[in-house]
Formats: C-alpha cells, sequence, structure tokens
C-alpha cells in the first residue's frame, strides 16, 4: 500500500514538472526595453518593459509567470492600429492594461484584471500600444504619457 501512493506521488509530481518544464521550454524570448512614464506632476518612473512585438510573443505574454519584478511591465506593439482584445489566461497575478495612442499617451485603462480570468477585455479604441503593469502599481491617468521610442519601435 506504502509502495502504491509512492509511486502515485511520484507520478503527480512527474506530471506537473512536465508542466512547468514544457512552459518554460515554449516561452518565447522577450527583448526588453527602459521607458519613463510621466506620473502627475512630470514625475518620471522608469519601467523595465519586455517588448511583445509579434503574434507568438502577444499570445504568450505575461503567462505562466509566478511573479514579476516592481518597475517592470510588458508593452505590447502592433503595426496597425486595431481595437485590441487581451484575456488573463495562465497569468498569475493581477493587471492594469493601460492602451496608448502613437504618441505614447494612455487613452483608456483597464485596471485589476483578474488573474487566470479568461474573460475577453476589449479596448474601446484602436491602438498600436499595451502595457501591461503589476495591478495597482502604479496610479496612471488618461493623458499620463509613457516615454518610448514608439517611431523606432513600429519599424
Amino acid at each position: 500500500m506504502i509502495n502504491q501512493i509512492k509511486i502515485t506521488m511520484l507520478g503527480v509530481f512527474l506530471i506537473l514538472w512536465q508542466s512547468v518544464l514544457y512552459a518554460e521550454i515554449n516561452s518565447p524570448i522577450f527583448k526588453k526595453i527602459i521607458c519613463g512614464v510621466n506620473v502627475g506632476n512630470n514625475n518620471v518612473q522608469e519601467l523595465s518593459l519586455e517588448i511583445a512585438d509579434n503574434e507568438p510573443k502577444r499570445s504568450y505574454g505575461l503567462m505562466n509567470r509566478e511573479e514579476m519584478k516592481s518597475n517592470s511591465g510588458m508593452l505590447f506593439i502592433w503595426k496597425d492600429r486595431q481595437i485590441r482584445n487581451f484575456w488573463m489566461k495562465n497569468t498569475h497575478f493581477n493587471l492594469d492594461l493601460f492602451f496608448l495612442n502613437n504618441q505614447g499617451e494612455i487613452i483608456e485603462i483597464y485596471k485589476n484584471a483578474k488573474a487566470f480570468d479568461e474573460t475577453n477585455i476589449k479596448s474601446q479604441n484602436e491602438v498600436n500600444f499595451v502595457v501591461e503593469l503589476r495591478s495597482g502599481e502604479y496610479q496612471l491617468l488618461i493623458g499620463d504619457k509613457f516615454n518610448c521610442p514608439f517611431k523606432e519601435l513600429l519599424k
């Protein structure tokens, strides 16, 4: 009986370990960029943003990560302006989504997207850029601006 329990526990461990290994192997490699964000009265905060600039990277996003450092997030980039759709599948922490115009100005905010929620999050405006940051970390408002080389990123 004890050996059967040990074998079952080993099997469960191997299945879980295989899932973690699969997620790590299939995770895309993201380049990083340092951007500033003007918060309120021109108080500039520096952020380290990973760049999701193609479909595999945009689809994977922040999935399967159990933590995210302070002052970091993800910058999603598309060459065309469209309504954008997101979900929180396999995302382990809540996020705030900031939808930006071509000058990096926040034109729309979706606050506190819930971890693991697969409900569609749809922008109201057509955008080329979306930034995801840990929920509540920055009290950004419509009109606040991200300072990144947006023209270069669209090339």
